[in-house]
């Protein structure tokens, strides 16, 4: 587990491995023969008795080569992560440093210790390997432009391991659980509704707010969903299957599709916002690619439309500060988040790889080799709570019936390692002591 290691790690950058403190703890050698072996008969010569004492006796013998063969094995991995936690904290140190060269010379022993298919803290270490490694390429090119699923291939890979996501943590669950319990509040009354949702990819959302919409005893006259997405192709097949979801629960639907960004909109004829609609905005902040273009233009645009209610989740990981800043906070982060997945499926896991693979390490590339979906030169909004508060807008609190849903919603999972905490009204969903995901909600101030 590298993230056990982190807050134990005293890292010296003279120094060629890192130090580690330890509070009372004394290495224990259960197989060290301090005492003189008792000589054992053979079984046949021993009474009923005997036999059982025997039998005792050696089982407790092998549970104790078993233990020391574990502890041996615990200490040869904490070695192992404690040496790779210092290479990588050594070669982002270089990289911030633009010390290019000596970061490059690290690179080799990393991949040594590290590997996509084995412990949790060397699954971790590959991906930062490998976007350690992209970094150090696009600092010699001067290229950090953030990067963009426009590949339609790369983009179905990255949905179905969405969709395993989904289906074995309840990170993705949540968000939508939570946004849908704060929109259903938000509509109550409303008979003409407009869903705008900032990055709708499948649209794995909507089919559950349908569920709550069609059970209330008022229905709703329409109900329109604008969704943004970086693929006209895919946006119109997200569509068709929101819409065949729709007819079957008798919901008058329509769906609009904008291929683009928020924050490249320049007008709000563009959204197509009809007199006396309910408009929502939905906002998932993710590290996979930019999803707003200019963060300014987004805000703009929002201040503009003032809608009913502003829904956002979004990761505990902040995209500012200095590169090594950014390095070890997301090093804690992930390493967090692969000890989750490890938690509920095994190590050979296909689910698990792929995953890791198509998800977690295209956010790792994406903040330590571009430095972030946004690192493009434009100024940047770095707390959004702060720059909807100069829009208009004041927070809503979640504490109610979604914080409910949520705890609800993680019994669910066998594993007991989530924790929902609310704080200011806001949500946040997390692995152990580190928040991974926040929920919050927006209305504009009377």
């Amino acid at each position: 587990m590298l993230r056990s290691l982190l807050p134990t790690l005293q890292y010296d950058p003279k120094a060629s491995s890192p130090a580690m403190t330890s509070a009372g703890k004394r290495a224990v050698d259960l197989a060290s023969p301090s005492a003189a072996e008792p000589i054992k008969r053979h079984r046949t010569h021993l009474s009923p008795v005997e036999k059982d004492l025997q039998y005792e006796e050696e089982g407790a013998d092998q549970l104790q080569a078993a233990a020391a063969g574990a502890s041996s094995a615990r200490e040869d991995d904490d070695s192992t992560g404690l040496r790779l936690l210092g290479l990588l904290l050594q070669c982002a140190e270089c990289v911030a440093m633009d010390n290019l060269d000596d970061a490059g010379q690290l690179l080799p022993e990393i991949a040594e210790l590290s590997s996509p298919f084995g412990s949790s803290a060397q699954r971790v270490g590959a991906y930062f390997a490998d976007a350690l490694s992209a970094r150090i390429i696009s600092s010699y090119l001067g290229i950090y432009s953030p990067f963009s699923p426009l590949c339609k291939t790369l983009h179905q890979k990255l949905l179905n391991a969405l969709q395993i996501f989904n289906s074995v943590t309840p990170l993705i669950k949540f968000s939508h659980f939570t946004a849908n319990q704060a929109i259903q509040q938000a509509l109550d009354g409303a008979d003409h509704v407009h869903i705008i949702d900032l990055d709708i990819m499948q649209g794995l959302q909507w089919p559950g707010l349908f569920h709550i919409l069609a059970s209330k005893s008022r229905k709703v006259k329409s109900f329109r969903i604008t969704g943004f997405g970086s693929s006209a192709e895919l946006l119109n097949s997200t569509g068709q299957r929101l819409a065949e979801f729709a007819t079957a629960l008798n919901i008058p639907f329509e769906f609009q599709q904008i291929e683009g960004k928020i924050g490249n909109i320049k007008d709000l004829n563009q959204l197509n916002v009809k007199a006396g609609e309910t408009i929502v905005v939905h906002w998932m902040h993710h590290c996979l690619y930019d999803v707003s273009g200019s963060d300014l233009g987004a805000s703009r645009i929002l201040t503009l439309l003032r809608p009913k209610l502003i829904t956002i989740v979004e990761q505990d990981l902040s995209h500012g500060g200095s590169f090594l800043g950014r390095f070890v906070e997301a090093l804690h982060y992930y390493s967090a988040l692969f000890d989750a997945l490890g938690d509920g499926l095994e190590a050979e896991s296909v689910e698990r790889h792929t995953v890791e693979q198509q998800l977690f390490g295209c956010e790792i590339r994406n903040i330590v080799a571009v430095g972030g979906p946004k690192r493009t030169g434009e100024v940047k909004v770095e707390r959004w709570e702060d720059e909807l508060v100069r829009g208009g807008f004041r927070p809503v609190s979640l504490a109610g019936n979604p914080a409910a849903q949520a705890n609800l919603l993680l019994g669910m999972f066998p594993w007991q390692g989530y924790t929902l905490v609310e704080e200011g009204g806001c949500l946040k969903l997390g692995w152990k002591d580190l928040p991974l995901l926040t929920a919050s909600a927006w209305q504009p101030c009377e």
